[in-house]
């Protein structure tokens, strides 16, 4: 399912992915896994576990980017996709 209520979270290279999920469960928004279409490039290596975030509607994905988790050691991304563009 792609939608305009989705964000991508990058988690950084140290952070492993049962301490990811813990993290993204605590939040109570719905993930799976993502972004394999980079496997073979520097950004996949260079980065830790990747999940698409899906929100029931807009006003719950903005309270979550108000939340600024971006900001968190942890993080090393947070984005919007853009399932348009084709990278591979």
């Amino acid at each position: 399912m792609r939608s305009e209520h989705e964000l991508i979270v990058v988690f950084k290279k140290n952070i492993s992915e049962e301490d990811a999920e813990k993290f993204l469960s605590s939040l109570g928004v719905e993930y799976r896994e993502g972004m394999d279409s980079s496997k073979g490039k520097i950004y996949f290596y260079a980065t830790g576990p990747k999940y698409i975030l899906t929100f029931e509607d807009t006003a719950q994905k903005s309270a979550f980017i108000n939340k600024r988790y971006g900001f968190l050691p942890e993080i090393h991304q947070i984005f919007e996709p853009d399932w348009d563009i084709r990278k591979d």
